[in-house]
């Protein structure tokens, strides 16, 4: 994989300052799981984490877009949130098992709040590989798998059980 210039282009281009940063957040991101999977091109989960930069980018779109529901823009924006701050189930700073929490926590607080979004707007802003709907069931299908038992109970009870 290797980091799409057309990203970039848009969003600079597109959005407001706040937006420019995370966009940097972004860039970083793509840079840390190439890098990453560049070296373990057979790591556990490769498919899952591969995805976490567009994950994110998913939810910065839309927080940015107008026709977004201010209700689900708060639940993604604590998705985001959660991507950003230190302080997780899983810290940072463990290698890849960090960016999966980031992932399964991000995509539950996300999962909720597609309810309050027209899908063609998902889709719309979904730049990861196949159905965005698709994706986010095998996320939460295989919680447990990607951050442990113990961290999915937990991340469960906080952010609600996953929708069927």
């Amino acid at each position: 994989m290797s980091e799409n210039p057309v990203y970039e282009t848009e969003f600079v281009e597109n959005d407001s300052d706040e937006n420019v940063k995370n966009m940097d957040f972004y860039k970083k991101l793509r840079i840390r799981v190439n890098t990453f999977l560049a070296k373990h091109p057979n790591a556990r989960f490769a498919g899952f984490l591969a995805a976490v930069p567009d994950v994110f980018y998913l939810m910065i779109r839309l927080m940015a877009d107008k026709r977004v529901p201010i209700g689900a823009k708060v639940k993604v924006a604590g998705a985001v949130s959660y991507f950003i701050l230190p302080i997780d189930i899983v810290p940072d700073f463990v290698p890849m098992a960090g960016l999966l929490d980031d992932l399964v926590v991000s995509v539950t607080l996300l999962n909720r709040a597609l309810d309050e979004i027209d899908p063609a707007i998902v889709d719309e802003h979904w730049m990861g590989e196949g159905q965005v709907y698709d994706f986010i069931k095998s996320v939460l299908d295989k919680g447990d798998k990607l951050v442990g038992g113990k961290a999915w109970n937990f991340i469960c009870k906080v952010f609600g059980k996953k929708q069927e």
